[in-house]
């Protein structure tokens, strides 16, 4: 990642699990997306990581622990190692609205009549679909 960077090359790197990533890699990440980390042993990883872009501030490495210890499910801690202000909260709006939970009877309902006229649509194509091709040989 480090010769990566140097000639301008953007990565993704996507994880759940931290322990599986080389720390050196992770001290040159520029943006940070962390969720939800379930052990103490991925959170002190992580720490370790984010350490070169926290200037050796004790306070504020306390303070992001102490944040990631707490961080609900949907939530991330968001930090740019190029950004002067600290660590943000984010909670995507998407994941809101798309795991609102169980369809209610009325929904199901609908969905089970736009299906049945979707199959009834594409049978009654692939029906004339095939008399067209069967007249044009």
């Amino acid at each position: 990642m480090k010769q990566a960077r140097a000639f301008g090359v953007g990565v993704v790197v996507a994880t759940q699990n931290p322990m599986d990533l080389d720390y050196r890699a992770l001290s040159n990440a520029g943006l940070w997306c962390v969720g939800r980390l379930q052990t103490d042993a991925d959170r002190t990883r992580v720490l370790d990581g984010l350490a070169a872009s926290l200037d050796d501030n004790r306070q504020e490495r306390t303070e992001l622990a102490h944040t990631l210890q707490r961080l609900a499910n949907r939530w991330f801690v968001v930090r740019d190692t190029n950004a002067s202000a600290g660590p943000l909260l984010l909670q995507p709006r998407q994941t809101i609205s798309w795991l609102r939970g169980p369809m209610t009877r009325v929904e199901v309902q609908r969905g089970r009549e736009w299906r049945k006229r979707l199959e009834g649509v594409s049978q009654s194509n692939a029906m004339s679909g095939g008399a067209t091709l069967a007249a044009s040989w």
